[in-house]
């Protein structure tokens, strides 16, 4: 059991269902008070038959993430680039793909999928605890490390997938939007 009294998950990596209507493309997003993060991933997903792979943001928010893990996931919007790669194209250097979260001036992570699992090793831990990947569906790899915490607020969020072998990159930008709990009105 965990310092904060949540039970670990039963392995790890952990495959977490989402709810399909969390995903979106959006440069704007809206959360619920300031305990929420991005986390920076490369996402997997099937299309016309073909693998494609592109850049999005696991956005969780940390505080009910401490108290449910599947809570949390589905507590914020997973943000999704519009724009993706087909697979076999960055299967033969994979490991040297890197991921970048930004936040105005603060590197807010950054490191090469070599980080994260391989895709074959992704791809045939989803089949285990899930089965194949299925048209439509979502994988989010799991992230890189951490630099730095985003500032509190209404924020702006930039991820990267960098392609260093074939000289390209992939972004998204969004906007955070904090709400707060409750509607306050001067008396």
């Amino acid at each position: 059991m965990s310092t904060l009294g949540v039970k670990p998950p039963p392995h790890v990596p952990m495959l977490y269902p989402l709810m399909p209507t969390l995903v979106t493309n959006a440069t704007d997003i809206d959360v619920i008070g300031d305990d929420s993060t991005p986390e920076v991933e490369v996402v997997l997903f099937r299309a016309a038959g073909g693998d494609y792979l592109t850049v999005g943001s696991d956005h969780t928010d940390r505080r009910i993430e401490a108290v449910s893990a599947l809570q949390g996931k589905n507590s914020c919007p997973k943000i999704v680039s519009a724009t993706a790669w087909p697979v076999h194209e960055v299967l033969d250097h994979w490991d040297s793909l890197t991921l970048r979260s930004r936040c105005g001036d603060s590197l807010l992570q950054a490191g090469a999928l070599s980080h994260v699992m391989t895709y074959e090793q992704l791809m045939a831990f989803v089949r285990e605890h899930d089965g194949d990947l299925m048209e439509g569906r979502l994988v989010f790899s799991g992230t890189v490390p951490t630099q730095a915490k985003p500032p509190k607020g209404d924020v702006t969020i930039r991820l990267d997938l960098i392609d260093p072998v074939l000289h390209r990159s992939l972004r998204h930008d969004y906007n955070v939007h904090v709400r707060g709990e409750y509607f306050s009105a001067e008396v």
